[in-house]
């Protein structure tokens, strides 16, 4: 089992009997005990300096509330200095080690420690996470090469297009128009809410390059260099950079919301909703290349209608 340490550390607070606020931005742990609220911040990734507490600082200063740093990694002396100057309790790796080993050893010593549950792991199961063991179709047969592209392979034929827009619009044209889709895989750990592991899912993000919008691919696809037929290939508006930041931004919304959560118990199963949003820093994106989807463009009276050349589907409306 992956063990985050904010989460662990929510539930020690628990089992000690500190209310643990469930607050936005979720990065920090948000505690109020006897003495008022307290705003924690642990800091897994890198060194705290001097410049860094003082970054901590201004980030919220409009938080009324004692404010802690913890430092896993290396913490300078210019950094404590900062700390005592600006009133934050700033606790360094051994510091830190001293007081979770006390909390742990309290908490066992009052027969609570299988309430933690940091030695098994929980039968909590979240309905539609795509987890890393799940089989999962390869959506590509191979990457692209630099300065490559691949089109999809189109599937669906002009004449079983023209039967699919019947049911839609009549006396139409037919085209078929290549929409390219920046393509990434991605990997990210889950964190599910009252529960101290993860969840690792993994799959494929398809950036449409020309209004931005991303799409979450399951289905295998073969792809070809050419095509025979007639078509018309629409290039790029959004610049590679620019959809790599909202492909981000994109999971980050994705596996940020409420899901129902099956938590297996002594022959009972219960169900209840929590919160999901990904682990800070665990979104790892891989570019595969710039893709073409097919799709046929199916104009007459009614309208126009777009067909997935791959899959079929239809959509009314504005194409791009």
């Amino acid at each position: 089992m992956i063990v985050d340490l904010n989460e662990l550390l929510k539930k020690i607070f628990a089992l000690k009997g500190i209310e643990v606020l469930d607050r936005e931005p979720y990065d920090y742990i948000w505690v109020r005990h006897e003495d008022g609220l307290e705003l924690i911040y642990l800091e897994e990734s890198g060194d705290v300096d001097g410049d860094y507490v003082l970054s901590f600082a201004r980030n919220t200063e409009q938080v009324h509330a004692s404010k802690t740093i913890i430092c896993v990694k290396e913490c300078t002396q210019d950094a404590h200095k900062m700390a005592d100057k600006l009133g934050i309790e700033l606790l360094d790796r051994v510091e830190f080690a001293r007081v979770l080993g006390e909390l742990i050893l309290e908490i066992y010593e009052s027969n609570k420690l299988e309430e933690l549950n940091i030695l098994e792991e929980e039968d909590v199961e979240v309905e539609e996470l795509e987890s890393e063991d799940e089989d999962v179709i390869p959506i590509f047969l191979e990457e692209v090469g630099e300065g490559e592209e691949r089109i999809i392979k189109p599937v669906i034929s002009p004449q079983e297009a023209d039967n699919i827009a019947r049911e839609y619009v009549h006396g139409f044209t037919q085209e078929l128009v290549l929409l390219p889709y920046y393509v990434f895989d991605y990997s990210l750990e889950v964190l599910i809410e009252g529960t101290i592991q993860t969840k690792v899912v993994k799959g494929i993000l398809a950036l449409n390059a020309l209004n931005g919008k991303g799409e979450f691919w399951k289905k295998g696809y073969e792809t070809v260099t050419r095509l025979d037929m007639e078509h018309r290939k629409m290039e790029p508006k959004i610049g590679f950079e620019e959809a790599s930041g909202i492909a981000e931004k994109s999971l980050e919304e994705e596996y940020s919301k409420e899901e129902e959560v099956k938590i297996e118990g002594d022959n009972v199963t219960i169900i209840e909703k929590r919160k999901t949003r990904p682990k800070k820093g665990s979104i790892k994106t891989n570019f595969l290349g710039l893709y073409y989807l097919p799709v046929w463009i199916m104009s007459g009276k009614g309208g126009m209608v777009m067909i997935n050349a791959v899959t079929g589907a239809t959509m009314k409306g504005n194409v791009y």
